[in-house]
């Protein structure tokens, strides 16, 4: 069992790092955007490649964001019935659908993986005035893919726990502080 630990706790901080680093890029982001925006509509003198390299973090912010946002809990969900059903059950209900979840994660592991190899060994570049090499934007998508993974299997472990122990393996990160077993 500390095994398990000692891999879901390695993901989540995984996970954890990335996300905050990621964060903080959203104001390179936030930055760019404005810097884009004001010499578009204030000096009329638009960059030829300010919505590009927009459009390009904000693919891999999306995706290397995903491990972080799936360890709080915080993707998009109908909770009507699910938040009136008992942790134990929560964590039967997550089991049966953590397959397609693993499954989903893994076809988008592979295919980005063969868009990112395309894109290394061919030095693809993108079809604009501006034509940066695409291989940044597509080595990431790969390694956001992997990163939500990752935590899908962790929280695929942490629902086992929870569905045959009846407890928590770990304390939940979602919740601000779940005790974990013997505190």
């Amino acid at each position: 069992m500390s095994v398990l630990r000692t891999v879901v706790r390695a993901v989540d901080a995984l996970n954890s790092v990335t996300g905050r680093v990621v964060a903080v890029s959203l104001l390179l982001l936030i930055a760019l955007v404005v810097y884009e925006v004001t010499l578009r509509y204030v000096f009329r003198a638009p960059t030829t490649w300010g919505n590009e390299l927009i459009s390009f973090i904000f693919a891999a912010y999306i995706l290397l964001g995903g491990g972080y946002t799936l360890l709080h809990r915080d993707h998009v969900a109908m909770d009507i019935i699910y938040a009136r059903l008992s942790p134990r059950i929560q964590a039967i209900v997550d089991v049966v659908t953590a397959g397609f979840v693993i499954l989903y994660c893994a076809v988008l592991l592979q295919q980005t993986g063969i868009m990112a190899i395309d894109a290394l060994e061919s030095g693809q570049r993108a079809a604009s005035d501006w034509s940066p090499p695409l291989f940044p934007v597509m080595v990431s998508l790969p390694i956001g893919a992997a990163l939500i993974l990752l935590q899908a299997i962790a929280k695929l472990i942490r629902d086992l726990h929870m569905a045959f122990a009846g407890t928590q393996l770990l304390p939940d990160p979602a919740i601000p502080h779940a005790p974990e077993m013997g505190e």
